[in-house]
């Protein structure tokens, strides 16, 4: 019967052999318990490391689109306070405007009242072209010069008012494939752009001018495009208002996907320090038991005998 002889080369290869394995085990157990991590390179685990790959990339994808909000917030908070403070205008010019329609009144009293209107021409002209975050507000996609120009007589009062932007939006990216308009035009909100609007400025001017002729008849039409003036600056503020609604959902909602991620990253990879602690403690005392039988294994050498 064939037999196969066992030199101490073959189990001293054997023992070193075990005794790496129960080695790399250890090593392995005490890895997992300083990173707190169970999976700490793809090999430990690959279907667990893509999982957690594919949600910390989504993570990541979910942040920049946070940062896309955070960024727009300050733009849509100005521009409405912008528009907030025209309205505020306009209805004070409808007061105005009112009162100089008052056939009590002198020329020179509405002489005054037109010298406070021609502030309020002032006024929205200003906020028409606001400027934050190192853009103008109201100018589309041309928002490193003033979307409203004007022209001024002899003594520096306005006469006409120009809008030189355009009617482009700027969007943000709030989703995968989704941008969202975060801007108001000039043109949507201070000129005239359909049956429904007015050239707001303009008529302001024309309210100045009107007073100051006594022109009744033109004060009654500009009263009612008061009227109008306020209806689409309100318009124009509603949807502002429905943009930053918008955006708060969606980071809302981009915060709790994130946080179900981060869980699914750590149901993936992280260690169970309870279960950890018995496995590192039982691999111990495999090894500790392993290097003991080695011991009693290994026979004894030359050495041995001569001491």
């Amino acid at each position: 019967m064939p037999y196969i002889r066992i030199t101490q080369g073959i189990v001293m290869s054997r023992i070193l052999a075990d005794l790496s394995r129960q080695t790399r085990r250890l090593l392995d157990l005490e890895r997992q318990l300083a990173t707190g991590q169970r999976v700490n390179t793809p090999s430990d685990d690959p279907l667990a490391a893509r999982r957690a790959i594919a949600a910390q990339a989504e993570i990541t994808a979910n942040s920049q689109f946070m940062t896309n909000i955070s960024t727009a917030q300050p733009i849509l908070v100005d521009t409405e306070s912008a528009l907030r403070t025209a309205l505020d205008y306009i209805q004070r010019a409808n007061e105005l405007t009112l009162q100089g329609l008052n056939a009590t009144n002198t020329q020179d009293q509405r002489d005054q009242i037109a010298n406070e209107v021609d502030q309020i021409i002032e006024g929205v002209l200003q906020q028409a072209n606001s400027f934050s975050s190192g853009r103008y507000l109201f100018g589309g996609t041309r928002t490193l010069a003033e979307p409203f120009s004007v022209t001024r007589d002899a003594n520096g009062e306005i006469t006409a008012v120009t809008y030189v932007g355009n009617d482009e939006d700027i969007t943000v990216e709030i989703a995968n494939g989704i941008r969202l308009p975060i801007n108001i035009t000039g043109q949507a909100a201070f000129t005239f752009t359909s049956p429904s609007t007015v050239d707001v400025l303009q008529t302001l001017v024309q309210i100045r001018d009107n007073l100051r002729t006594g022109d009744s008849a033109g004060l009654e039409t500009r009263l009612g495009e008061l009227g109008q003036a306020q209806s689409q600056v309100l318009i124009v503020m509603s949807r502002i208002g429905a943009v930053q609604r918008r955006l708060e959902d969606v980071t809302a909602n981009l915060d709790e996907i994130n946080v179900q991620l981060q869980r699914v990253i750590s149901d993936n990879i992280d260690a169970d320090f309870a279960e950890l602690l018995v496995n590192l403690n039982a691999q111990t005392n495999a090894y500790q038991a392993a290097l003991n039988a080695s011991a009693r294994i290994i026979q004894p050498s030359l050495l041995d005998f001569i001491r």
